[in-house]
């Protein structure tokens, strides 16, 4: 799940909330609490029902609080009974549960995203390929990836042929990828290091983190996150 999709059902959460809010102003200040607490519940359970990873701990209260806020404020303003000032408690009620939960994360510390264990005292790296966080047990050094990612097989650069061919230009039609030996036979392609000239098929480029095995020479353009661990256990092969 995309970060832009969690902020969006995180948004759909506080609107469902705001109308709950506004509802339980009806019945004095008794509803405006229960409102409050309420509001709290539906952002906390829709995360969980929806499994939303929130990547900032204090958006879900700041959510959850300005829904209250926000209800508690239409239905005072659509209502001709006054209100006592304390009412304007029910906003803290509704960041309680969430905020509750984030004190928990927060007092936890990070965690590994693939075995869960604390980072405290851990090394952590964040994936180029599936952008997990992953402590010092789960990381592949040599690989350069997490070990989830190396068990899985997962790329780290697009299928798409514009992308490699905007990068090497021709494609090689002969000879074999000087790791795995596979012949150029048009089912996978090969394309030539721009320095050695060598050819290496795309699974083994992709495989040794877009570095030539021969001479060291990269792929242009890339990402910062993945021009860090690039070389990473690339064994270099003698000519």
């Amino acid at each position: 799940m995309t970060q832009l999709r969690t902020n969006i059902l995180l948004a759909m959460l506080g609107i469902l909330a705001v109308a709950v809010q506004i509802i339980s102003t009806r019945w004095g200040l008794i509803g405006d609490f229960a409102g409050g607490l309420l509001c709290g519940l539906i952002v906390l359970g829709g995360m969980r029902v929806l499994a939303l990873e929130i990547e900032h701990a204090f958006l879900p209260p700041l959510v959850a609080g300005g829904a209250s806020l926000l209800g508690l404020g239409f239905g005072i303003v659509g209502s001709n009974v006054t209100y006592p000032g304390v009412s304007w408690v029910a906003p803290l009620l509704a960041a309680l549960p969430t905020g509750a939960l984030a004190l928990k994360i927060g007092l936890r510390g990070a965690t590994c995203q693939l075995c869960r264990a604390r980072l405290r005292r851990l090394l952590s790296f964040s994936c180029p390929r599936c952008h997990l966080i992953a402590c010092e047990n789960c990381w592949e050094f040599e690989r350069g990836r997490c070990r989830l990612c190396e068990t899985n097989q997962v790329p780290l650069f697009p299928l798409e042929f514009s992308w490699w061919q905007e990068r090497f230009g021709s494609q090689t039609d002969s000879g074999r990828c000087v790791l795995c030996l596979r012949t150029a036979d048009g089912k996978v392609a090969h394309w030539p290091c721009a320095d050695c000239g060598h050819s290496q098929c795309r699974s083994c480029w992709d495989d040794y983190n877009g570095q030539c095995s021969r001479c060291g020479w990269t792929i242009p353009g890339l990402p910062t996150d993945v021009s860090e661990f690039v070389g990473a256990g690339a064994r270099r092969v003698k000519n």
